[in-house]
């Protein structure tokens, strides 16, 4: 009888069976490449003045010293990076070239519209990359795309895959500590004169980025790490639930092997 009142619950994981594997084996695909030492010692960064000492107020200043934070973090050399803005206006990159990580501006609108864009060295041997110019007011915004399009330098530039997965794209900079960018960047509620809307960058769901970070806590064991606090609500809430998952089943977690497609 005292069973009815067991702490224990029967938690469902939070994604499917194949996102799981797939989040899983990619977590594990990427520590392999970036150092499992180094993936357990980086220094998880957060929105606050300590580890962003900057003014934002639109200015290519504040992009320029984001960039320079962001790079060092993920380990990039800006030397090799041609870092420019653009208009979102400009429907010149709208063409087939370049990866992109899109921002969808409500829920009404099914237009996509670049947040950043990715192209492979130019003729002076430096990566093209391209920040819309109102993430420069936008501090999470903006780190959360400099994140994504650095991730392509790890990935494509530095060769890792010869083929573009947005997917893994975007998982990459929860593995250099910057993760909190990306998630709080994925879903955001905002209200207008014309009601109620949202606004998301990048490719993961919001299930999925919740079950992300608390993938990414399991495997440097930390338990209800403090930096959760700076997440968002409603990816709090899905980091409490991958994690309670997560614990639940220790036995199939990085267990299991993915057969999925690419």
């Amino acid at each position: 009888m005292f069973g009815l009142f067991s702490n224990k619950k029967n938690n469902v994981c939070p994604l499917d069976q194949e996102m799981r594997l797939w989040m899983e084996n990619s977590v594990l695909w990427l520590a392999t490449q970036f150092g499992q030492d180094n993936i357990l010692s980086k220094k998880i960064l957060t929105p606050t003045p300590q580890d962003f000492p900057i003014r934002y107020d639109g200015s290519q200043t504040s992009l320029i010293k984001t960039a320079e934070i962001v790079a060092e973090q993920m380990e990039v050399s800006l030397k090799k990076v041609n870092l420019q803005t653009y208009d979102e206006n400009i429907k010149a990159f709208n063409g087939g070239m370049g990866h992109h990580t899109f921002t969808e501006i409500d829920k009404n609108s099914r237009e996509k519209l670049a947040a950043g864009l990715y192209f492979d060295k130019n003729k002076n041997g430096k990566y093209d990359i391209f920040i819309e110019q109102q993430n420069l007011s936008q501090p999470e915004n903006l780190v959360a795309t400099l994140a994504h399009e650095f991730a392509h330098i790890k990935i494509l530039g530095e060769k890792r895959l010869d083929f573009n997965d947005e997917f893994l794209t975007d998982l990459t900079p929860v593995l250099f500590g910057l993760g909190i960018f990306n998630a709080n960047a994925s879903f955001r509620f905002f209200q207008s004169s014309d009601g109620w809307g949202h606004n998301s960058i990048g490719y993961l769901k919001q299930k999925e980025w919740g079950y992300a970070l608390a993938l990414y806590a399991y495997y440097r064991e930390e338990k209800s790490p403090e930096w959760v606090k700076h997440l968002t609500k409603n990816i709090q809430s899905d980091f409490r639930k991958s994690e309670a998952y997560i614990y639940d089943n220790q036995d199939k977690v990085f267990m299991e092997e993915y057969k999925g497609g690419c």
